[in-house]
């Protein structure tokens, strides 16, 4: 390579030297001896020098034909591994020059990915090869992940020249000529279930709740876990022979927030026994005096190596709105037909996970009508009607169903079989009302109770059946 073309290589890439150094700094951090280390891959950096980042969609071809002269098929490989595991697959390489080229594949580790492979753990066959103007050669990569590896992602160029530039230079293009990119993501199966996706709930203030939040171990050893509520203030604990009861003692609710951690008390065993069910139970202490929402997690800390950041469950409480004056409206009879009101509320699915306190917020509504005369007249209920939404599901990993206490129970309880399941979503919730009708304008009110939504309808003459 030319003094001038090395001296644009190194120009190129000279902004993202200190992106590149923290991203080494942060992945190399948690590499364990099975990865090279952040300081192999910085040392590998201060080769090259500082470099400009390259205009978006530029291509290294277009700088450097010369990488050109081989075709690599494919350019891009993504495996997804366990370790302990071995994957082999075939990548062919065409020589497109006028003559021949001396191939020596080779590793590049670049910086820019979560960890740094070791070079140990890919091997390539032939190790070199004498390829002819327009000949192509295939070569047998094999990736074997070592049985310590760290779950995450890890990319490496596999180079098939030694004119390919070191590091940053290939790494910062895509499909750099003369390279394959290989990504690797190691994963490793979970042990645990997080049977309980998240809990939502509708709720009163002055109430108290109680959530449980089940997960299964499915391993043969016993599973550490660690729960803690995810905003600031201090932990402490009540430990026990059977269970670890902590609360978080902190903060008053933050801006936006209904109530703050001090509300919710944690009860979770120490472990997960193998091949059990464990629960986690969150008892909220909803403040006489809160409004609003809150919104939080549950960071379990699972010590599970297949679970990402020790998995975590969202929380989501909503304070149910008391209204204490009716919303009105008015509407015109043009005959002295019948009146038919119908009122229609929706609910989400607040309270799936809800085990005790009240748990009846059954939408209802205090309908009443002023005839042209200004004469308060009370309707007639004549039906109630509940609509649920089911979808059926895979029941791979069984999910808790809704149960509303004042409505039909199509949901069923948990199931376990792989035969599919059934998930409840919407509930629909009506309530039906007649009134003798007369021409002229009409004063319609309605008070909602248990519901932060609701429609109506009115219907002068024969209503819809």
């Amino acid at each position: 390579m030319s003094i001038n073309k090395t001296k644009t290589l190194k120009a190129i890439i000279c902004g993202l030297i200190a992106i590149s150094i923290i991203s080494i700094a942060c992945a190399g951090a948690e590499v364990g001896s099975t990865a090279a280390s952040s300081k192999e891959a910085i040392a590998v950096q201060a080769k090259v020098g500082p470099v400009p980042v390259p205009a978006a969609g530029t291509s290294a071809g277009a700088y450097f034909p010369e990488y050109q002269k081989i075709t690599v098929d494919p350019a891009y490989k993504y495996l997804q591994m366990k370790p302990g595991d071995s994957e082999s697959f075939t990548v062919t390489v065409i020589n497109n020059d006028n003559k021949t080229i001396e191939l020596k594949p080779r590793i590049l580790i670049t910086p820019y990915t979560e960890y740094f492979m070791n070079e140990s753990w890919i091997s390539i066959s032939p190790s070199e090869k004498s390829l002819k103007s327009g000949e192509k050669e295939e070569f047998e990569v094999k990736v074997s992940i070592p049985k310590d590896a760290n779950a995450g992602s890890y990319a490496v160029l596999v180079a098939f020249t030694d004119k390919v530039p070191e590091g940053d230079v290939a790494g910062i293009y895509p499909n750099f000529p003369g390279t394959m990119q290989l990504n690797v993501q190691v994963w490793i199966p979970p042990a645990v279930q997080i049977l309980t996706p998240y809990v939502s709930d509708l709720v009163e203030a002055g109430k108290d709740y109680i959530y449980e939040i089940k997960l299964r171990n499915t391993g043969d050893q016993d599973i550490a876990i660690s729960p803690k509520l995810t905003e600031g203030g201090i932990i402490y604990y009540e430990a026990s022979s059977s269970s670890v009861s902590s609360s978080i003692m902190p903060p008053s609710a933050g801006p936006g927030q209904a109530f703050g951690n001090e509300a919710i008390t944690i009860e979770a065993p120490e472990k997960i026994k193998a091949g059990q069910t464990a629960v986690v139970k969150l008892k909220l202490a909803v403040p006489a005096s809160a409004k609003g929402s809150y919104s939080g997690s549950l960071d379990l800390h699972i010590d599970d190596p297949g679970i990402s950041n020790g998995g975590s469950v969202p929380l989501s409480f909503r304070i149910l709105p008391v209204l204490k004056e009716p919303y009105e409206t008015t509407f015109e009879a043009r005959t002295d037909d019948t009146i038919t009101v119908e009122v229609k509320a929706y609910q989400y699915g607040y309270g799936l996970y809800t085990t005790g306190g009240n748990k009846d917020i059954t939408p209802s509504f205090n309908v009443s009508l002023k005839d042209p005369s200004g004469k308060e007249v009370k309707p007639v209920l004549v039906n109630t009607k509940s609509i649920g939404s089911v979808s059926i599901v895979d029941d791979t990993y069984p999910q808790p169903r809704p149960l509303f206490e004042k409505s039909p129970n199509v949901m069923g309880s948990m199931g376990t079989s792989n035969q599919g399941s059934y998930q409840g979503g919407t509930t629909t919730f009506v309530e039906t009302y007649t009134v003798p009708g007369a021409a002229g304008k009409w004063t319609l009110s309605i008070l909602p109770k248990n519901t932060e939504n609701f429609e109506y309808s009115v219907t002068v003459g024969a209503a819809e059946k």
